[in-house]
């Protein structure tokens, strides 16, 4: 099987609400993790949900219509914008986000970061580096007398040592290190909150202007995954109907629209050759 039999194509919108069926469950009932769509790609170019009755956990549909409203001669994160030559600012930037800055490439704006190397060469036997949130490469160096000493964390049932990352399977778009005193909340100090999870803007902002959608695998759930490629509009792109002919869920959003193609939920997409 090729590449594409490998992969399913998740659509987008940009110029119409994105529609899915609303759960209908209690907000303090349901983890968001059971809520469809690419929850990820949403919440890190800054979408917002919608929701059909009060209480509702599940958005129904987003809203993504500020991504039309981009501008060329810009960059954006979520919805704050940058002019070319500016920096990156601390309320947008995450650990491992050097050097980045705002550049104008092939007429349009994309940010531009340093390379982080966290080579740390050989660890005794018995040591380890430990991680912090706060910091990009791990450090600093630990070598307790006993391995009894490490602090160990257990979670979803897997037991993780002082220092390693690991992601609730509940809360997916939060960061984890275990640390001594961990107890299975998942708050600060042991869990933060990423400003961008996935880094879309940082990193796919000209797949975004060009209205290239995410694509993710077969393995991946988009709820709780950020996408591994994008794929773009291609001329001979066209639409194949579902045989059943039944129609989307969406009734007051009937014909999304991605690129120059009409279609409804569930219709197909047939990729024409590159």
């Amino acid at each position: 099987m090729d590449a594409h039999g490998r992969t399913f194509l998740l659509l987008q919108v940009f110029f119409c609400f994105v529609v899915f069926a609303s759960t209908g469950e209690n907000k303090q009932d349901c983890s968001q993790v059971q809520c469809p769509g690419p929850l990820m790609y949403y919440e890190d170019v800054g979408c917002t949900p919608l929701y059909k009755n009060e209480g509702d956990y599940c958005a129904y549909k987003y809203n993504c219509d500020h991504l039309n409203a981009r501008s060329k001669n810009k960059c954006y994160i979520k919805r704050n914008s940058y002019e070319f030559g500016e920096r990156l600012r601390a309320q947008d930037k995450d650990p491992c986000n050097v050097g980045c800055f705002c550049t104008n490439e092939t007429n349009s704006g994309r940010f531009v970061c340093a390379v982080v190397d966290c080579f740390n060469g050989p660890i005794d036997t018995g040591c380890y580096m430990k991680r912090n949130l706060s910091q990009c490469c791990p450090g600093p160096l630990t070598c307790p007398k006993n391995e009894s000493e490490i602090p160990k964390c257990v979670v979803d049932g897997v037991t993780y040592k002082d220092g390693e990352f690991f992601t609730p399977k509940n809360e997916p778009w939060k960061r984890c290190t275990c640390q001594e005193g961990y107890t299975g909340r998942n708050i600060e100090p042991f869990c933060i909150m990423p400003r961008t999870t996935c880094s879309t803007d940082l990193y796919h902002s000209q797949d975004i202007a060009k209205k290239c959608i995410p694509i993710y695998y077969a393995d991946q759930n988009p709820a709780t995954s950020c996408s591994r490629a994008w794929r773009c509009q291609n001329a001979n792109d066209t639409v194949i109907p579902n045989p059943s002919g039944s129609p989307s869920s969406g009734e007051d959003c009937p014909g999304k629209k991605r690129y120059d193609l009409q279609f409804r939920q569930p219709d197909h997409e047939s990729r024409g050759r590159d």
